[in-house]
Parts: structure tokens; sequence; C-alpha cells
């Protein structure tokens, strides 16, 4: 059985992408909840007991070889038992089962606070704890033993390494100790190598890093060219690469860590440092670097559905003529490349982060009365950036008001109502936001504003999603429409002013006569 383990910060992001899955069904838990939107209901409970984390949700996923099968009763025991060892006592958690592969797995969504304390549950040593678990497990229930892709990559601490780790670790927590347990030698080098890693540099570059962090590295070849390996050399300990695992050998690097080598570009560098290795800096500057380091990881990239540019017209003719929104506001969404028609037809709508780089979008039915939006791709984070926009003040202005809405038409419809009330540009900067989870918006940005308005849908989902963001910034108000959207009431409005322009020119007219 192969275990893993995530944090996040969305809990209606991670359960609906676990429900929506195909051949998906909830099986088990300690909740009430019996759908997605249940649960994260059920979930804020333990929420509000600690405010300021950030990473609450602990996702973990449990599989089996190809060709075992439990029963659902089998894999909730199973469930139940991982937690508890883990320490999740008295922590909430739903059990999902996944059919969609040809391997049996289930999906854990927990809360990472304690309902006992509000603290959050210890994280240490959590992949060993977690491996150490699974392998009784599996002699429990007699399942096939499997190692993890980490497990092969790596070579783990001896059994008398992690006893003694989890000895010193409970001296510690009961302060029999004054120290945290330290890792092997060989533990800590292997994650040294881990960091230096992780943006995938070239060969050489690897090699200066780890010289700078004061691992001696020796590489040679033989007179064919071929590598004779790599060793590494850590607190006066030597360790040939296959001795740290597949993944530290000198192909194992290029293999699994993707580090970039080409011989007739690297070896003279590399041969260059190996005679005239770099000295280590200061800790200070360690910390420094390994900062750079982690900074430069690769993220993955977001790739926005194809835009239909000949479907542009079409999407302007119907945002003003049938949803009331002027050019004013339509004309910046296309020349930003925020809203368009992709190549299925649907309308997408571009969700940023507050520095204006592109991480996600939404997709919009037109045919939707509550002008909601779906993730794209479905799966996807949705902690990732938010469709948003600003009007009013000048450009580098600190933002002074802001509008959260249900949806990015309901987002614009508050820009032009505001506008309206303004008659014309609002004094002050204004961001206008679409809100697709109400448990993930830049509070720490929100916390410093005082004028905030919950401008969700009259509906059920509105008024719960503008109760969520009041727990967390007091002094938002909930500003709700008449009618079940913000944009039925600009139509009205304009509607209301067709007529009046209308009579007016009829008693004009009247009046000339």
């Amino acid at each position: 059985m192969i275990g893993n383990q995530t944090k996040g910060k969305s809990f209606r992001g991670l359960l609906d992408y676990l429900e929506n899955k195909e051949e998906s069904s909830l099986i088990g838990g300690n909740m009430f909840g019996t759908n997605a939107r249940e649960l994260a209901r059920e979930f804020r409970l333990s929420r509000q007991l600690n405010p300021e984390a950030e990473k609450v949700v602990h996702h973990v996923s449990l599989s089996l070889s190809p060709g075992e099968q439990l029963d659902n009763d089998t894999w909730c025991e199973i469930a139940d038992k991982y937690m508890n060892a883990m320490g999740y006592t008295a922590n909430q958690y739903a059990i999902y089962r996944h059919s969609d592969r040809n391997h049996d797995h289930i999906h854990i969504c927990a809360s990472r606070i304690s309902l006992d304390d509000g603290k959050i549950t210890r994280d240490s040593w959590e992949y060993v704890r977690s491996e150490k678990i699974i392998r009784q497990l599996e002699l429990d229930y007699a399942l096939q033993q499997t190692l993890s892709s980490k497990e092969k990559l790596n070579r783990a601490p001896s059994v008398g390494q992690q006893r003694r780790i989890e000895r010193e670790q409970l001296e510690y927590e009961q302060g029999e100790r004054n120290t945290p347990p330290q890792q092997s030698i060989k533990t800590q080098l292997i994650e040294v190598i881990d960091r230096a890693t992780v943006d995938k540099p070239t060969m050489p570059q690897l090699m200066e890093r780890l010289q700078l962090l004061g691992v001696e590295v020796r590489h040679g070849l033989t007179r064919n060219g071929k590598s004779k390996g790599i060793s590494y050399s850590w607190n006066d300990q030597k360790f040939s690469g296959t001795s740290l695992g597949p993944a530290y050998t000198f192909p194992g690097l290029q293999k699994h860590k993707e580090i970039d080598y080409q011989p007739q570009r690297d070896e003279l560098r590399i041969e260059q440092l190996l005679l005239n290795p770099v000295k280590p800096t200061s800790m200070e500057q360690v910390q420094k670097l390994l900062i750079e380091i982690d900074s430069k990881q690769q993220k993955p990239q977001f790739v926005p559905p194809a835009e239909d540019e000949s479907l542009w017209s079409a999407l302007e003719n119907y945002l003003t003529q049938q949803r009331g929104i002027t050019n004013f506001l339509v004309q910046p969404l296309h020349r930003q490349g925020l809203g368009y028609i992709d190549q299925q037809r649907n309308v997408v709508f571009i969700k940023r982060g507050l520095d204006g780089e592109k991480l996600g979008a939404l997709v919009w039915d037109t045919a939707r009365l509550d002008n909601r939006c779906t993730e794209y791709p479905e799966n996807s984070d949705r902690s990732q950036g938010w469709f948003h926009f600003k009007l009013g003040g000048e450009l580098d202005d600190k933002i002074e008001r802001v509008y959260l809405c249900s949806s990015p038409i309901d987002a614009l419809t508050m820009a032009e109502i505001d506008r309206n009330a303004h008659k014309g540009q609002p004094l002050v900067r204004t961001m206008y936001m679409a809100v697709d989870d109400p448990d993930n918006l830049p509070f720490e940005v929100l916390r410093n504003i005082s004028i905030i308005g919950l401008a969700f849908n009259n509906d059920d989902q509105g008024n719960e999603a503008a109760q969520v963001v009041q727990e967390m910034l007091p002094q938002a108000k909930r500003i709700a429409p008449k009618g079940l959207t913000w944009n039925e009431i600009l139509i009205e409005q304009q509607q209301q002013q067709q007529q009046e322009m209308l009579s007016q020119k009829q008693r004009g007219r009247g009046f000339s006569r």
C-alpha cells in the first residue's frame, strides 16, 4: 500500500475534487455531512478554533497494489487506524473511495486543527511515521507490501535510527531533553541535496551549490568518458551516491532530479570545481541561499484554454446588450485577456494573483441564472488567484474599498452600479472580486481594508459565503440584492432609466406642440 500526504488551504476545493471524480463515493469518516458542501460547512467548526492558521487541510491518499481489493468497511477501518496512529485523534476527517483507476484507493480529507485545543496536529517526522504505520497495516490486513517512489529513490534510516529519533522526540515533547532529536548525518545530507535540486540546475551549478553548503563532492570519468560515479562528504562522513539511493547517483540525479548535464558544455567547469572547490559560506548565507533556491522551484505553468478570437464580438454583444455591462468594462476585459470564449464555446474568466499573474480560470455557462462558474481545469487548486479588477483613484493608490461577489458577471455588475452611483469613477481605489471559494481569500490584505461589501447572491450559497467571510473579516458588511443576483438589479435599473428617458421624450414632444 502506498500513502501520499499533502497540505492545503481549501476544504471546499479538495472536497469538490474528491466528490466530482468519476466512480467516487463518500464511505466514512467522523462527520455528519453527506456531500462536499455540507462537509465544507462542518469543517469550518475547526477552522474557527484557529483562524490564523493557513494550511489546515490534510489530504491523504492510500492506494493498494493492482489486483488487490477491499470492501468499504475494511477501508474505513484502515483509514481510522491510520488517522489515529498519525495523531489525528480529535480531528475531523472524511473518507472518499475512488474506483476510476486500476488500483483501489481512498482519499482522506482531514482538518489539521484539533477539536480538543484548537492547535495544529504535530507533523514532525510525518513521512517516516506514515510509512511505518502503512507497513504495519499491510501486515495486519495481509496486503502486499509496496515501497513508495520516495522510499525507492533514497535509502531510508535504519529501524534502529527511526526508534532513536522517535524516543528522543518523545523525550523532547515531555521536557526530558532540551533539544529536538537530530537527524542522522545521512538524512541531513539527503535533505541538503533535495533542497539544492528543486529548481533543476545544471550539474556544475549543483556541484557549486553543494560546495557552498559545505558538502564535498567527488566525481570521476573513465577513459571512454563515462561517469565513474559521484560521492559526497558531509560533516566528516563520506557517502557514495549509491548508498544514499538511486536518485543520488550521477545518472540518478539526471533521471530523477532532472539535473541538466551536457558533457561537452559541463565537463570543463566540473573539473575546475573539483580541482578548486568554492569555499563554504557562512550559516547566514547558507540560509539565504536555500531560501533563494526554494523560491526558484518550478511551479506547474498554468495554461488557459485556447481562445476562439472569431467569437469575441458575440461575447461583447451579449455582455453589453443582454447583461447591461458597458464597453468601459468590456473592452479592458478583452484587451487584458481576462474574458473570452474558448474553442469549446465556453465563456472563460481568468483568475490572477494580486500581483496580476495569471494563475487559473473560471468557465461560465451563460444559461446559469446565478452566474456562477466552474473551475478550469476541474481539479485545479482553488486557492490560486481570483477574478478581480480595480477602478477609481490613482493607479498606485492603496485599495480602500472591496466588493466580494459570487461570480465575475456580478463583479462587473457591481462595478457598473458603483460607477453609476458616483456618476463616473469611484473616488477611491476600489477592487471588485469574484469569490469561488470563501475559505480562500487574500485575508492578509483584506484585514487592513475597512470598507468591504459582501455582494454575494441572495441565495443559500451566497448567504453562507457571507457568513464565512464575516467570521474572518468582522468589518465586512452584507449587501444582498433584492433579487437573486446584482445583475438582475442592474438590468432593472437600466430598463427604468430607458423608460424614464422615453417618457421625457414623449412629454417633450407634447410640450413642443
